[in-house]
């Protein structure tokens, strides 16, 4: 039997339906994984999209709102945070990156940027970003607010604008609030440190009365306490520096300093304006200090920047003080013995009495009025002796002379119906020896200087006086002098025993006196004013057209003193224009209502005086008094006395601090700014008005969403941006 070998070539059909499953499984996985990888690639793609364009809208946000200014900001809606809509001015620069300024010296804004949202038609919302490209600056705030509002209403600007209704799409969240700031107390040093011109916040003020409260939070970690120190704080724009002890004084209003969990006190330290701060000392986290003042106000309480004119800065408080001299305190010397003879030997010449004479001898020397640069209310005189022998006068007198020709001066008169200028037309003159006992006569050693004390008596600049002396020791027969030219009477002298006394008679009628063209023994005369003023820096309000209400001040005023204040205002920063000091009536009254009219700028001024009035060690008299005591009781050349002791010049002092002047404000939008202290021991606090934090740094949150493929995807951001323009 033949067999055979067959060939087996393809697949069985099972064979080739089981490839056929394997490669339709395959293929599956591979489309499936394909899907499911495209799927999330462009999930993923998406959300990177939606992160960049979340980030390039926060960065260009962030930028807006740096380069801008809270002072101009609106918001929207005016129920309070969280905001839905800003609105910012923004400023373009110039070739050299720098923003143009207007008149004022501020930055001229030249479009708005309103943040507002969009509903589309699908009702999803967007994020816009209109720019109103020729800004209005002269707008209200209440215009600027309804501006925005008409954007956000409308979904776009009117006139010339731009919105980009792309701006951030598919937005979840937009919300703008701020953060209140925590200010930290804490510095290393065991001494109060002075740091300022600090910014606490912005707050949004109407007229009217507001609070400030300084909350503790907590402390630094290195701090070894909780208290605080400020030493004044400003609510700009108008700015004025508000000392905050004065909240602490009998003179601020009641309820005006309001504490919790702690204690207030005053820091001196000349390195503080006014010489103090204000320490709250307290018990941690919740306690709180608390003023309570008017928004627009003018209140000047150290008077740093002040004209003073016979007044001082003065004590812990540096209160304006009209100066009072001491005994040998210097005034304004208003005639010199060099410059009335004309000598170029300031210090005088050793010689002999005037025409040689020896004592007894009357002289009198003539301080003709061209000669007297300062007018004044009391008066002393200075003597000198020569430099080889000491001088011995007896008794000296200040006289009006009787016109500017002669040698006759004018006696005091009885007070009734004359202004002191006069009455008061003769005085003697009084020393005090080296054991305090005033005196009417006095030796000066040989080259020596001796002054009067002070004594009341006016010299004006358009009269001539006669200073007078009697020298009875013979043995005074040297001098000092000062040459005078030839063919001017500038000295009388009367010799001889029957004259001893005749210097202080005013009239000399009848006599015929000697006469030297130069000047003997008397070198200056000093005058001091009873009366002075305290003329304040000009003030911007920052209003145009201000209604000034009162003013009023804080004063201590003894009988026999008198603070007056007046008030002006300016349309121009530097008063030009102003009314003069001299055609405005001050008034006593305190509190006053003003009538300076309605311009932005405003300044005041403040004049103290006193009466000065005459004592001895117990007790006084007065100025008329002592006149008419003097022409009642006494010869021309003896002045009332008590127990044989003279009665000498007094004066009182008055002072005033807390000058206040306040105006009904605009609402707007305040930078509260202050200077504080910085101590080891200090806390940190919050800064709260009426309530409310302050607000320093913008917070914006932005969510956007999208559904992809059946799945939402979103991102979230948040930024905190302080912007950084004053506007100046």
């Amino acid at each position: 039997m033949t067999g055979y070998a067959r060939d087996k070539k393809g697949f069985t059909i099972l064979e080739t339906l089981f490839v056929a499953a394997l490669t339709v499984m395959v293929i599956g996985a591979i489309l499936s994984a394909w899907i499911f990888t495209s799927k999330t690639w462009t999930a993923e793609s998406q959300h990177t999209h939606l992160r960049v364009n979340i980030m390039n809208a926060i960065e260009t946000m962030k930028k807006d709102l740096r380069l801008s200014s809270l002072t101009y900001m609106s918001f929207y809606p005016s129920g309070g945070e969280p905001y839905e809509a800003i609105s910012l001015p923004v400023a373009e620069t110039d070739v050299n990156g720098l923003f143009s300024l207007n008149a004022n010296g501020e930055i001229d804004w030249d479009k708005t940027v309103i943040y507002h949202l969009y509903d589309e038609a699908d009702g999803a919302k967007t994020l816009c970003r209109t720019v109103l490209n020729d800004r209005d600056n002269t707008l209200t705030d209440a215009e600027r607010y309804a501006e925005l509002a008409d954007v956000v209403n409308n979904g776009q600007g009117s006139g010339d604008y731009t919105t980009d209704t792309g701006f951030l799409r598919d937005i979840g969240i937009f919300e703008i609030s701020s953060l209140a700031p925590i200010i930290d107390f804490y510095d290393d040093s065991s001494d109060p440190v002075r740091v300022g011109k600090v910014v606490f916040g912005w707050a949004k003020l109407d007229d009217g009365d507001h609070t400030v409260r300084f909350e503790i939070t907590g402390k630094n970690d290195l701090s070894s306490g909780y208290d605080i120190g400020v030493d004044t704080i400003m609510i700009e724009p108008a700015g004025i520096p508000r000392e905050m002890e004065y909240y602490n004084s009998s003179f601020a209003p009641v309820g005006a300093l309001t504490l919790s969990g702690g204690g207030v006190n005053r820091v001196y330290d000349p390195l503080w304006s006014n010489n103090n701060y204000l320490e709250f000392s307290n018990s941690g986290p919740g306690s709180y200090m608390e003023i309570t003042d008017n928004y627009d106000l003018l209140r000047d309480s150290c008077f740093d920047n002040a004209s003073l004119n016979s007044t001082t800065r003065t004590g812990e408080e540096a209160r304006a003080e009209l100066e009072v001299p001491e005994e040998d305190e210097a005034g304004d010397i208003t005639w010199f013995a060099y410059a009335a003879a004309g000598d170029a030997q300031q210090d005088g010449r050793d010689g002999t009495m005037p025409g040689g004479v020896t004592p007894p001898v009357a002289i009198r020397t003539v301080a003709s009025g061209d000669a007297i640069d300062q007018e004044g209310d009391l008066v002393r005189v200075s003597f000198k002796s020569s430099s080889t022998k000491d001088l011995v006068i007896d008794s000296a007198y200040i006289t009006k002379r009787d016109g500017v020709s002669g040698t006759n001066g004018l006696a005091n008169r009885d007070t009734s119906g004359y202004d002191v200028e006069e009455y008061h037309r003769h005085q003697k003159l009084f020393f005090r020896d080296t054991s305090g006992n005033i005196t009417q006569g006095v030796t000066i050693p040989q080259g020596s200087t001796v002054w009067s004390v002070w004594t009341a008596f006016p010299l004006r600049k358009d009269r001539d006086y006669l200073i007078s002396v009697n020298i009875k020791d013979t043995s005074s027969t040297e001098s000092k002098y000062w040459v005078g030219a030839g063919g001017v009477d500038r000295t009388y002298y009367l010799a001889g025993s029957e004259y001893s006394t005749m210097a202080g008679v005013p009239d000399w009628s009848g006599e015929t006196p000697n006469a030297s063209s130069d000047i003997y023994i008397v070198s200056n005369i000093d005058t001091w004013s009873d009366s002075g003023s305290v003329e304040s820096q000009i003030y911007d309000t920052a209003v145009d057209s201000p209604t000034y209400n009162q003013i009023k001040w804080s004063e201590t005023s003894p009988a026999g003193t008198e603070v007056l204040f007046k008030a002006r205002s300016s349309s121009d920063e530097y008063m030009t224009g102003a009314t003069d000091w001299s055609l405005i009536t001050g008034s006593a009254a305190n509190p006053n209502s003003l009538s300076t009219g309605n311009d932005r700028y405003v300044q005041f001024m403040g004049e103290l005086s006193s009466e000065p009035f005459w004592e001895i060690s117990g007790g006084t008299m007065s100025y008329e008094n002592y006149i008419d005591d003097q022409v009642d009781n006494y010869p021309v050349t003896d002045f009332p006395e008590s127990s044989g002791e003279p009665y000498i010049t007094g004066m009182y002092s008055c002072w005033v601090d807390d000058v206040e002047i306040d105006w009904p404000g605009n609402e707007r939008l305040c930078t509260i700014t202050g200077y504080m202290a910085r101590k080891n021991s200090y806390g940190q606090a919050k800064v709260i008005i009426d309530g409310l934090e302050l607000m320093k740094i913008l917070s914006v949150h932005l969510k956007i969403s999208r559904d992809i493929q059946g799945r939402v995807v979103a991102e979230e951001n948040y930024v905190e941006m302080e912007p950084r323009n004053t506007g100046k």
